[in-house]
């Protein structure tokens, strides 16, 4: 997609402040040092980057952002708000842009991928995250440190506890009253039949977008181990007479 210039919108203060309801603040005080950027992980593996997105959106460009690939990949880690020496509350302005991207038809695609196992799994359990580690590189760590075989449950009897948590009926009863009544229970059903809108942009090349290399043992291709030399244990010959 290529910018035309009825993509920027005058009005910086008052549309980007409707979009998000007035809760995103402080984004006019950015200086574009790039210290998010450069401690930030996703644009470390993609072209994901804040200080673009926030320029666009001091300029104007609100549709350019809700549009794109890039506002999706962000998860929240907060090291660009930590970063920020304006102390600009970032990942709290990319959680309203994509209310707003939701609320113009773009990104559904990315909500229905969290629904199920982890929002189901909540309602359902109680339970917010995964009781097995399912990464094989990640549980082989947790059993080097643990002295167990790297599952959760042989971890939590190894110290006194049941082998999986349980949630109270008490407390799945009040999970699923606060889900019935905010509406959520609701808009599980209605995300599945949801069809976003193609996003229309991204900052970088397709080639770029996430595009994450790996090894043969699941390391990230450029923070591979290099292989170690292996001292040779023949004898030298000799070549002289």
């Amino acid at each position: 997609m290529r910018e035309k210039n009825n993509d920027w919108l005058p009005g910086f203060d008052k549309k980007f402040a409707e979009l998000t309801h007035n809760m995103v603040k402080d984004l006019e005080k950015c200086l574009q040092c790039g210290k998010c950027t450069a401690q930030c992980p996703a644009a470390k593996l993609s072209s994901y980057n804040p200080r673009e997105l926030i320029r666009d959106l001091r300029f104007g460009n609100v549709e350019k952002v809700i549009s794109s690939k890039e506002l999706w990949l962000c998860f929240f880690c907060s090291g660009c708000y930590a970063a920020c020496p304006r102390d600009i509350n970032f990942p709290f302005a990319v959680a309203m842009l994509r209310y707003a991207a939701l609320a113009h038809g773009y990104g559904w695609e990315e909500v229905q991928k969290i629904k199920d196992p982890y929002a189901q799994d909540y309602y359902e359990t109680g339970l917010s995250v995964n009781v097995e580690e399912r990464n094989p590189t990640v549980r082989k760590e947790i059993a080097r440190h643990s002295n167990t075989d790297g599952r959760i449950v042989t971890i939590r009897k190894k110290i006194g506890l049941s082998g999986k948590r349980v949630v109270s009926e008490k407390a799945l009863s009040e999970i699923r009253f606060i889900s019935d009544a905010t509406g959520m229970t609701d808009l599980f059903k209605e995300i599945e039949k949801k069809k976003g809108k193609e996003k229309r942009w991204n900052y970088g090349s397709p080639a770029e977008l996430v595009k994450i290399k790996r090894g043969p043992n699941q390391k990230f291709i450029d923070i591979e181990e290099e292989p170690e030399e292996k001292e040779s244990t023949d004898a030298p010959t000799r070549t002289d007479r």
